[in-house]
């Protein structure tokens, strides 16, 4: 019964994921499409919360070398003298849901219905992948895109994290330039 319960509510939980929306916040009135040119800010990626854990070096290629392809399929050439510096974060964050379900055995002998509570706590673990975008002449942010997602339980492929991260890059970065 616990399983189907636990199953059922991350079931609604990615439910609610598949109709998300981009985060997006910009510096307005800039003339982002005057800009040809990016570079990478140092440290071009960042964990959150900095812990051995939580960092991976591969996970950070994945990101810089997901970012570099849909940017470069976007028009922005990589360059030492760039107009734009680029940073990502990966933000990792738990969160606990607690789900109470109301049952009754409808008719109880001669003392009528009964009704009874059980509650479960459920324990998950999000991801968000946040994209900043600086001007590389005073080191202002411009421009900011995140997404995020709710991590699988079990170990997932080198393949499937990649993709998963190329997919999340491409939502963010389609948002940029600002129209």
């Amino acid at each position: 019964m616990i399983r189907y319960l636990f199953l059922l509510s991350l079931l609604a939980l990615s439910a609610c994921q598949s109709n998300r929306l981009v985060e997006l916040d910009y510096l307005p009135g800039r003339d982002y499409h005057a800009v040809q040119s990016w570079q990478w800010a140092e440290p071009a990626v960042q964990f959150v919360p900095d812990s051995a854990a939580h960092k991976s070096d591969l996970d950070a290629q994945r990101v810089r070398n997901a970012i570099k392809a849909q940017l470069a399929q976007q028009g922005f050439q990589h360059s030492p003298a760039a107009q734009l510096h680029v940073r990502a974060w990966l933000i990792t964050e738990n969160h606990q849901q607690r789900t109470q379900i109301m049952q009754s055995d409808y008719w109880d002998g001669m003392w009528g219905p009964n009704l009874r509570a059980e509650t479960y706590d459920t324990t998950y673990a999000t991801q968000k992948l946040q994209i900043d975008i600086l001007d590389a002449s005073n080191k202002e942010l411009i421009w900011r895109g995140s997404d995020n997602w709710i991590l699988p339980q079990q170990r997932t492929s080198p393949a499937a994290r990649d993709a998963k991260l190329r997919q999340h890059v491409q939502q963010i970065l389609q948002h940029f330039p600002p129209n």
